[in-house]
């Protein structure tokens, strides 16, 4: 399994500005690696280069990955910056697995799905910019569908609902690696050493305000 620390995720595109990006490439082995860790170098520089338009780095990195791509293969991903001084998360959902946020004594909710397809789909899709204004202790929790579909020794998913059971449980002083390690390990119990089909990969920050916290 992935456990994907904010350092890890994307980084900053600026003395304020955190990138957090999130994918999932169809397939195994080393053209699927290489076409994942291309994708990730191209949606970071593209946002480098639209500033704070993620929809609109999603329009050119679709372009860009898709004269780099002879296996014809996608990319799933979820990307957003997020403003470290005021909490503004202007977000894109290529086609990938809803994140999650947690406000402070309140339930997890989840993002509404995606509005564009993955990377490499449509040549020509519109990707657009949402935004999120988090709150202080607010945390947001990334994570593939390698979680959610997790199947146990019966062939039973994981699913959503256990998901949003397991962020429910968490405290709300629970910090990124608390919600990590809590969701990896009801994952491994649920599974009970069947063979994984996807790679488990998760992504988690806490914003305090003025300042940001993740591990």
């Amino acid at each position: 399994p992935s456990l994907a620390a904010v350092s890890d995720s994307g980084g900053r595109i600026d003395p304020d500005r955190l990138l957090l990006v999130v994918g999932d490439v169809p397939g195994k082995g080393l053209p699927a690696s290489l076409f994942m860790a291309l994708s990730k170098t191209l949606i970071k520089s593209a946002s480098m280069r639209t500033g704070r338009d993620i929809g609109a780095a999603f329009i050119r990195a679709n372009a860009e990955i898709g004269r780099e791509n002879p296996e014809a293969l996608f990319v799933t991903a979820f990307a957003g910056v997020l403003d470290v001084r005021t909490g503004m998360l202007e977000y894109s959902n290529a086609g990938h697995e809803p994140p999650y946020s947690k406000q402070p004594d309140a339930p997890p909710e989840r993002f509404e799905i995606g509005d564009g397809p993955p990377l490499c789909v449509l040549e020509d899709h519109s990707y657009t910019t949402r935004y999120r204004q988090l709150v202080p202790g607010e945390w947001l929790c990334l994570l593939t569908d390698g979680v959610t579909e997790a199947m146990d020794p019966e062939g039973r998913l994981y699913g959503i609902e256990r998901v949003e059971a397991v962020l429910g449980d968490l405290p709300g002083s629970a910090e990124p690696n608390d919600i990590i390690r809590a969701l990896h390990d009801d994952v491994q119990h649920f599974v009970r050493g069947a063979h994984a089909s996807d790679d488990l990969t998760l992504l988690c920050l806490r914003w305090h305000g003025i300042e940001l916290s993740g591990r």
